[in-house]
């Protein structure tokens, strides 16, 4: 199982760099650039990395069709390819914060990000290319310029009907906070549809979001946790209610503004709700602990390779450095 990390949309194109290469001499697999509502375009942002590595793979995470035209992914991202060259990958969802922010209807999710992938995949493999789906279409796209191997595209997807379409049309999907036990189900739902396509289960991607919060000081790393856990799947009645109460769950429901808005608050706790309850959410939902908890966090990803995951993501918020070390020097030889 390879490793990758997710780096913060916010940091400059040069401490991007600093650390994709940090991360590239220390064997990461991958360095995707999270696109969010107040951060930096992850194309532009990533364009240093690009030209100064020589085996990490880099991409964006999660580009929406409802935010951006299914053209414009695919032209951005061979544009990226090219500067690396053939390392580029990308995850294509139905969208997040900035689909909210902007106010956009998110109907027929399954069918947008299937018709996005299969424009993006289309472009970047198929000269020349035209489509007309349901929702987006495109006209003899001939672009001459391009030399590099076709990217990968991968989609968000965690849920049946996607997971499904993903097995049709994706390289391989990007699940989101799955404990193992979930992490299993979703894989081998994938492999039966794949099998179902005529696909070869061994060429897919099976890939799994968390969030890495192991820092040298564990009050830190709790704070830390527990700041950022509105951004985690609180409203996914079918994970929370794994290590949850039908009580607590909706104790969470009814507190999800204002534990989101913890965050910007630099906060690590909310009125109406017991801090029991988000301490369970940090430890079913994150990597968190100190220096002196890497078995147990190993062990977790230990677990979600028996699953079948072939790579994790490790979203790094803080101390970047430290974690990317800590990664390559404790969590990949242990995972060989």
């Amino acid at each position: 199982m390879n490793i990758d990390i997710v780096l913060d949309s916010q940091l400059p194109s040069a401490q991007l760099k600093e650390l994709g290469l940090l991360a590239e001499q220390h064997g990461i697999h991958a360095v995707w650039c999270a696109s969010y509502l107040d951060g930096r375009d992850p194309f532009g942002n990533m364009a240093e990395l690009a030209r100064a590595s020589s085996r990490i793979r880099v991409g964006p995470i999660a580009l929406s069709p409802y935010e951006l035209h299914p053209f414009r992914i695919a032209m951005a991202l061979l544009t990226l390819n090219e500067l690396c060259p053939g390392r580029a990958q990308a995850i294509i969802g139905s969208g997040g914060e900035v689909v909210m922010a902007l106010e956009i209807p998110r109907q027929r999710g399954v069918r947008a990000v299937r018709e996005a992938i299969d424009i993006v995949k289309g472009a970047t493999t198929q000269r020349p290319f035209s489509y007309h789906g349901e929702m987006y279409s495109i006209n003899d796209y001939d672009p001459q310029w391009i030399t590099a191997a076709p990217p990968a595209v991968f989609a968000a997807a965690s849920r049946p009907q996607m997971l499904r379409m993903s097995a049709r049309a994706a390289d391989g999907i990007m699940m989101s906070d799955l404990s193992p036990g979930l992490t299993r189900a979703a894989v081998d739902a994938v492999n039966g549809h794949l099998r179902e396509f005529g696909r070869d289960p061994a060429a897919f991607q099976f890939n799994n979001f968390k969030t890495w919060y192991v820092y040298d000081d564990l009050q830190e790393a709790r704070h830390e946790a527990k700041r950022w856990i509105g951004f985690r799947a609180l409203f996914r009645e079918y994970l929370m209610r794994e290590f949850m109460s039908a009580e607590d769950f909706s104790v969470i429901l009814e507190h999800i503004p204002q534990i989101y808005a913890m965050a910007a608050k630099n906060a690590d706790s909310v009125e109406g709700v017991p801090a029991r309850l988000l301490d369970m959410c940090v430890d079913h939902l994150t990597l968190t602990g100190s220096v002196n908890d890497m078995d147990h966090i190993i062990g977790h990803l230990q677990e979600l390779k028996e699953a079948g995951c072939t790579q994790v993501s490790l979203e790094l918020k803080k101390h970047q450095a430290h974690g990317i070390r800590l990664i390559g020097e404790r969590v990949i030889p242990a995972l060989r």
